[in-house]
């Protein structure tokens, strides 16, 4: 186990130098030899109500589909019922699943903001989702990222993996821009310039020994 003694932060792997300050780590051994095992989590009653949960929603879309299907006309307000209750279960299944909250943050907004994109196309006015919710959704969560990153220095990792993807999906508002279907241009080129920077100071500010870690995780 090596540490930096300026940072404060303890290291389970072979670097030599602190990812943050470029410090030299010191070796700390322990006085008694720990093991790591996953701990065994039991399934709570709650699992019964979130299957009950995502039943009634599937229930509730396919009904609202049907009602409205066989009224005659075509589907309308049925896809934002469906989509609302879709957008519900998906959102439910990403918190219910174990993993780093910041990812849950990350998948939740992309979902949210796909979410109101697929209800603006049902109610055929997709413009305010496409020039506003999309591109200043993304950079909120960008902003959020970054203010984690370099806050949480003990799970840097993580919040530079869901950086990097929601600084990739962030460029889509610029090219949407660039081929014409944007309307407000102003929102979708800010979105697309901030992620471009955010991208840029995350490969020359990193450094050899954040590259070396990511290269290990990544197995590359």
């Amino acid at each position: 186990m090596r540490f930096c003694d300026d940072c404060n932060i303890s290291y389970d792997t072979p670097l030599k130098h602190c990812l943050f300050c470029g410090g030299e780590l010191s070796v700390h051994e322990p006085d008694h030899v720990t093991y790591k095992f996953t701990p065994f989590q039991k399934r709570g009653s709650w699992v019964f109500f979130y299957r009950l949960f995502l039943f009634l929603n599937l229930l509730s879309a396919g009904i609202a589909l049907y009602v409205d299907f066989t009224s005659g006309s075509r589907l309308s307000w049925s896809l934002v019922v469906a989509i609302s209750n879709l957008y519900a279960v998906v959102l439910c299944t990403i918190l219910y699943v174990p993993t780093v909250w910041t990812s849950k943050v990350t998948k939740g907004m992309v979902v949210s903001i796909m979410a109101m994109l697929f209800i603006g196309l049902a109610i055929r006015d997709h413009q305010w989702a496409l020039d506003f919710v999309f591109p200043l959704g993304v950079m909120a969560n960008i902003l959020l990222l970054s203010v984690l990153l370099l806050a949480n220095r003990s799970r840097w990792f993580d919040h530079a993996v869901s950086l990097f993807g929601i600084c990739l999906f962030g460029l889509i508002p610029g090219i949407l821009n660039l081929i014409g279907v944007i309307g407000t241009h102003w929102p979708s080129m800010t979105c697309f310039v901030y992620a471009i920077a955010t991208l840029m100071g995350m490969v020359v500010f990193s450094t050899k020994e954040s590259r070396e870690e990511i290269k290990r995780r990544l197995h590359f």
